[in-house]
């Protein structure tokens, strides 16, 4: 899926568009930064979607989450493994408390 394809299926949803500058971690909200795509899904809860030379080893495909002030982060390069779970949250079918307590295993 192509980021801009993602960022249509985020407006269907209800998210807004803010800049690195203005990004507060406000649920619902999104913004591009050198390419990648980062999505506050909830206040404890976001999506990272970075290009090969970003990553950083940690994985082109992020889920980060925060769980009694604690934050934990999964990557993966494989996004057989990443786009599931974040179009099962867009949709409703998985909640963030969910995906947090599969993130901070």
């Amino acid at each position: 899926m192509k980021n801009q394809e993602l960022i249509r299926h985020l407006k269907a949803k209800g998210y807004r568009r803010v800049t690195l500058e203005t990004d507060s971690r406000e649920p619902k909200t999104y913004y591009t930064y050198r390419r990648g795509l980062h999505i506050n899904a909830t206040e404890t809860l976001s999506f990272h979607i970075v290009p090969p030379s970003q990553s950083l080893g940690l994985g082109r495909f992020a889920i980060c989450a925060t769980k009694d002030g604690a934050g934990f982060q999964t990557g993966t390069d494989c996004p057989g493994v990443f786009f599931p779970r974040l179009l099962s949250f867009l949709k409703g079918e998985t909640s963030a408390e969910k995906i947090t307590e599969d993130v901070a295993l």
